[in-house]
């Protein structure tokens, strides 16, 4: 079992099934962790299971804040070639759509009530229900697998996160919701 920092920045891939007429740029974007697994090719192997702390991914130290995030958790030694992620359905976001500016305030519909003034915005907790809830996401890297071997990872994990377009405006619900970030891996 090892302290498995390095792999568990990979596991901020969200979905969101939210009708998105514009979306806009995040000043904050915080989630949390549900549920990790990895797969080694015989069975998930639960690496994380409960409600983590928050990481705000559309902070400049996103990187380290993922790395710290998910550090210590204990992870069988093995070949892994998938990770499966289970995001919290909670969210702090702060942003606009290009046009919307996030209040405080939660909309009827769950959202984040908006105003068109960019002085007055503000970060917003929404929590998501289906079917909006964010899904479980699986990530392939069979490709490069990554091993562990006496409690040593075979390479480092680096992941990116961009925000630029992850306010969307539900026009049906009127409000603003988080958006799928792009999430950008590569291993070292």
């Amino acid at each position: 079992m090892i302290r498995f920092a390095r792999l568990a920045t990979v596991l901020l891939t969200l979905t969101f099934s939210v009708l998105a007429h514009a979306a806009g740029p995040a000043t904050a974007y915080k989630v949390k962790v549900k549920k990790l697994e990895l797969n080694n090719g015989a069975s998930w192997v639960t690496v994380f299971d409960g409600a983590s702390a928050s990481m705000d991914i559309a902070s400049a130290s996103s990187g380290q804040s993922a790395g710290q995030f998910l550090s210590g958790l204990n992870v069988p030694d093995g070949v892994y070639t998938q990770v499966r992620v289970t995001p919290h359905p909670s969210f702090n976001i702060q942003g606009n759509d290009g046009a919307r500016y996030t209040l405080a305030a939660n909309g009827v519909n769950g959202g984040c009530t908006f105003t068109n003034n960019a002085a007055l915005v503000a970060e917003c907790t929404i929590t998501l229900t289906a079917p909006n809830e964010p899904s479980t996401t699986t990530q392939d890297f069979s490709a490069t697998p990554i091993t562990v071997k006496n409690g040593v990872c075979d390479r480092k994990i680096r992941v990116s996160f961009d925000v630029s377009g992850a306010i969307s405006y539900n026009a049906l619900a009127n409000e603003l919701f988080p958006a799928e970030p792009t999430v950008t891996m590569t291993a070292q």
